[in-house]
């Protein structure tokens, strides 16, 4: 292979790279998965690389582990039958419905409590000074709605900066090496910005203008599929332990995570704080939906559901199930 080829190669690979929040980088969809057959194991699309799936990765290694697989993905590969059930931050719930209107939320796993972290050598101090600067943060994610909504939240439209891309681990050495002004990003790398620019960082966080709602899905056709649906039911249901355990001794299950994502055990450690589990669905999720959905539906030059329409991709009676006993 020559050179030449090598690097369009490289190019390439990091154009397309999958972000945690499901879309990729260059904000084409994913090539798709192919569809699972119809005696496929029970299968769970998340992706590989975001630390708030840790309760799918402990399942997968408990006595649960054999009844159930899971794959890299997200929402989107529920499109064509690739997955039973998914995890993605609910930007990509919105994205996706417009192709597949069948996806139904059934709860919300884990709020990311997101941040802004700036330069203050920058000249920023307040989120107003974010004008004019450059911010990287991984486009059409939840990561880059959290930017917009802090933005607004300034009198700031998104015009107001520019945007600049980088790899996903390399979010914070970009800044380092002079190439951003700012990062809004999931973690660990949010924490691993903070501590590369130790006393130059300021930190601009506000989870009531917005927070991840990393939520778990799956579509009608499982919901009415007596089998599959039983089968969910009894996935969620491991969920809702793990996760519990989770919260008990969370440093007992960083190595597990460490193996999956490939995240540093310590650097996972650091930004675990900025983790909730609400389990459920919040009181706020449809506010936070139709504020989320203006964003997607101008990025797909459409017209905004409204909340009602919004409220019907909702489905809580599968989490209701799995708390019975």
């Amino acid at each position: 292979m020559t050179n030449r080829l090598r690097t369009r190669f490289a190019y390439v690979a990091m154009a397309f790279a999958v972000s945690a929040g499901g879309l990729r980088l260059a904000g084409q969809a994913p090539p798709p998965t192919p569809p699972l057959a119809a005696d496929a194991p029970f299968t769970v699309a998340v992706a590989t690389a975001v630390v708030e799936a840790a309760p799918v990765y402990m399942a997968k290694e408990g006595p649960y582990g054999s009844q159930f697989n899971y794959i890299n993905g997200g929402v989107r590969t529920l499109t064509n039958g690739g997955a039973h059930a998914a995890g993605n931050a609910t930007t990509q719930m919105l994205v996706v419905l417009r192709d597949n209107p069948k996806v139904r939320l059934l709860f919300t796993l884990v709020d990311g409590n997101y941040r802004i972290v700036a330069k203050r050598s920058a000249g920023i101090s307040k989120l107003a000074d974010l004008k004019g600067k450059r911010v990287v943060t991984p486009r059409t994610t939840s990561a880059h709605y959290h930017l917009v909504a802090m933005l607004r939240s300034a009198g700031l439209q998104e015009s107001d900066v520019t945007i600049v891309s980088a790899p996903a681990t390399q979010m914070a050495a970009a800044m380092m090496k002079g190439e951003a002004d700012a990062i809004s990003m999931w973690e660990p790398e949010s924490q691993n910005a903070v501590v590369a620019l130790g006393n130059d960082a300021v930190i601009f966080q506000n989870n009531k203008v917005y927070r991840e709602l990393y939520s778990m899905y799956s579509t009608t056709d499982v919901l009415n599929d007596p089998r599959r649906r039983k089968e969910l039911v009894s996935f969620v249901r491991e969920i809702l332990r793990t996760t519990a355990e989770l919260q008990k001794a969370p440093s007992k299950y960083f190595d597990l995570i460490s193996r999956v994502t490939k995240h540093p055990a310590e650097q996972i450690a650091r930004g675990w704080e900025h983790h909730g589990f609400p389990l459920g669905i919040s009181p706020d999720t449809l506010d936070l939906l139709v504020e989320e959905e203006k964003w997607v539906a101008a990025g797909q030059s459409r017209a905004p559901r409204s909340r009602t329409e919004l409220a019907a991709f909702i489905d809580t009676s599968i989490i209701e199930e799995a708390r019975k006993r």
